[in-house]
């Protein structure tokens, strides 16, 4: 069943986001989605989000090197889809430009595309050539590679 919040006290809720942070990286966006979701008076929000930071429950550095490093490893998502799910949460430019760079291995991330595009070549059916590029293409843009470097791999 459901629980519904009413106005939680500012108290509660810190003690709530505390452990909403403690288990895995956050970011401001998610807390204030939370503290919303539990009715938490907008006027508490800056004062929570502040505690929480100088406690260094919330880091939105660490969020970011975490997020980039789990895309790309788990997920073997490109820099642009990376970044963009990041602008969608409301990180800061330069704090995504500086995780992409620390946590993404150039020569990894050209390997990672190589081994995207064997195991979709392997599963394509298609028998035109022109064809099955076009589907490998479309694939590696959803995944969030650049095209050029696409365009790069897929010659060799």
């Amino acid at each position: 069943m459901a629980q519904f919040f009413r106005n939680m006290s500012p108290e509660r809720a810190l003690e709530k986001a505390k452990w909403y942070c403690s288990f895995q990286e956050r970011c401001k966006n998610h807390v204030l989605n939370r503290l919303t979701a539990w009715k938490v008076e907008q006027k508490h929000f800056d004062a929570i989000i502040e505690t929480l930071e100088k406690e260094d429950f919330l880091n939105e550095k660490r969020f970011t090197e975490a997020y980039v490093r789990g895309k790309f490893l788990i997920k073997k998502w490109g820099k642009i889809k990376i970044t963009s799910h990041l602008y969608q949460l409301a990180i800061k430019n330069k704090l995504i430009n500086e995780a992409i760079a620390s946590e993404i291995n150039e020569d990894d991330y050209f390997k990672t595309l190589q081994e995207l595009i064997k195991k979709k070549n392997a599963l394509l059916h298609e028998k035109d050539d022109l064809k099955r590029k076009e589907k490998l293409y479309r694939y590696l843009l959803s995944k969030g590679y650049e095209s050029e470097l696409i365009f790069k791999v897929m010659k060799k």
